[in-house]
């Protein structure tokens, strides 16, 4: 294989648990309560729902090839020719995803708290980063991953609790007002977030024991939800639906608001640390999968030579995609839910599927 790393079944949980969650925790109130309004917190169960059934359907892929990853199997079940199609299909994915993920990561920054630094020097610390990640492999990201991660959890959760004084229940009232319509378009982004467990089809050969991928991937979902779920009801207790959606990095805004004795202040520095953490780790390892995937797809023996050219068409793809953070909230509320559901994280692996168990291709599995 490319990657000689292996990673046990907590390391690929967490790694998935920062996959879900890192990509979308400041502003994961604002798409659920536009549609759903104080019942946004049921968008979330839903949502974790739907993901847990996407999990199903890509981990049972998966382990009909093992030591097989998402770049490698579909060529074995729709032939040379097409499969080589898909692959490349969800490299361009991959490539979009790793570049929003950038975007979000870095406009936050900017936005946030240095709005007069060049969008540039940003550009290139969080590609620096990754990359360097990438090089040392998914061994080091998953182990880097699993040493930061409890105190990104730790932060969150305190935070929760720290602005508990703040809220006010009747903020949360009535509940079970919204329509089930709305209930479903309320979850539509939260399972496109989710739905990043299609990565878990190029994690799972490097599994030291990859029948634990199920487990690995119920963790990951439950985890985030959970976090989802105490954010979603916190932000709306203290500020209300109605600002709630007002707001670009609402749980920002929350945790600016939290003051404790006169002493106790600017907790955002300890949530923008926290998440900036949170979000390496996620860029490293979207950062490796694109190296991987295009070393598998080219026939390479090493993935490393091209972290350089893959930083290089991300770098190119950030500065193309959007004129602003603005059209790129529109965009990821919007567009890119139904555009990754529907082709990448639902049609694709349900297509692989079914056609892998008519043809009678791989094992059974698990």
């Amino acid at each position: 294989m490319l990657e000689e790393g292996r990673i046990d079944g907590r390391q690929a949980g967490f790694l998935l648990f920062t996959l879900f969650f890192a990509g979308s925790l400041l502003f994961v109130p604002v798409f659920p309560v536009f549609h759903a309004g104080q019942d946004a917190w049921l968008s979330i169960i839903l949502a974790a729902a739907g993901g847990m059934v996407m999990a199903r359907l890509v981990v049972d892929l998966s382990l009909r090839f093992p030591g097989r990853t998402l770049f490698q199997f579909p060529e074995i079940i729709l032939g040379k020719a097409a499969g080589k199609a898909v692959a490349l299909l969800y490299l361009w994915w991959f490539f979009q995803n790793g570049t929003e993920n950038y975007r979000v990561f870095i406009s936050f920054l900017q936005v946030s708290f240095m709005p007069e630094t060049p969008l540039m020097v940003f550009m290139v610390f969080g590609l620096t980063m990754a990359a360097y990640g990438a090089y040392y492999g998914l061994e080091v990201i998953a182990r880097t991953n699993q040493l930061f991660l409890p105190f990104v959890l730790v932060s969150v959760v305190g935070l929760f609790l720290l602005s508990v004084p703040e809220m006010t229940v009747n903020n949360l009232l009535p509940v079970f007002e919204a329509s089930m319509i709305h209930l479903v378009k309320s979850a539509a982004a939260p399972l496109a977030w989710f739905g990043e467990i299609i990565t878990l089809a190029v994690l799972i050969p490097y599994l030291n024991r990859p029948q634990q991928a199920h487990r690995v991937a119920l963790f990951g979902i439950l985890g985030s939800a959970a976090i989802f779920e105490i954010t979603v009801i916190g932000i709306m207790a203290i500020f209300s639906p109605a600002l709630t959606t007002g707001y670009l990095f609402p749980v920002l805004n929350g945790a600016r608001i939290i003051h404790l004795a006169n002493f106790l202040e600017r907790m955002e520095l300890v949530l923008v640390v926290m998440w900036t953490i949170a979000g390496v780790m996620r860029v490293s390892l979207l950062h490796w999968v694109l190296a991987l995937g295009s070393a598998q797809l080219l026939g390479l023996k090493d993935y490393r030579p091209l972290i350089l050219p893959v930083g290089v068409i991300l770098a190119a793809l950030f500065m193309l995609i959007h004129k602003g953070v603005l059209e790129e909230y529109y965009f990821l509320a919007w567009v890119w839910p139904l555009y990754s559901l529907i082709i990448f994280e639902a049609g694709l692996p349900l297509l692989l599927l079914v056609v892998a168990a008519l043809r009678g291709l791989g094992g059974k599995p698990a």
